[in-house]
């Protein structure tokens, strides 16, 4: 089971995780995503993964493709609670996605 909350906060859209990600839940995640990013143009988030227990690895490519739709609608993504290993897995992509220890460090990288 997966529990989301979200908030925006100074035209950031905060979504907070907890339990465990699979791609049942993911797709959920992603549908509301879309709506975000094309109809209400949301274009930063940050993603906070502290609570999430365990990620199902075949999602790896699903969180992937969401990151580049993001990205090419020229928005910015902060994940939030990560560990290394996911860090090397979703790669590093310059002015566009950034990894913090806690949410509020967002915006020394994002602004709006």
């Amino acid at each position: 089971m997966l529990e989301v909350s979200a908030q925006i906060n100074r035209g950031i859209m905060f979504i907070r995780l907890e339990g465990n990600l699979t791609i049942n839940n993911f797709y959920k995640i992603s549908e509301e995503i879309n709506y975000l990013l094309y109809n209400q143009g949301i274009l930063a988030y940050v993603f906070n993964l502290k609570e999430v227990k365990e990620i199902d690895k075949c999602l790896l490519g699903s969180i992937q493709n969401k990151l580049t739709e993001i990205f090419l609608k020229c928005g910015s993504v902060a994940f939030c609670g990560v560990s290394e290993k996911l860090k090397k897995k979703l790669g590093e992509r310059r002015e566009q996605l950034f990894y913090v220890t806690e949410e509020q460090e967002v915006f020394q990288y994002i602004s709006i």
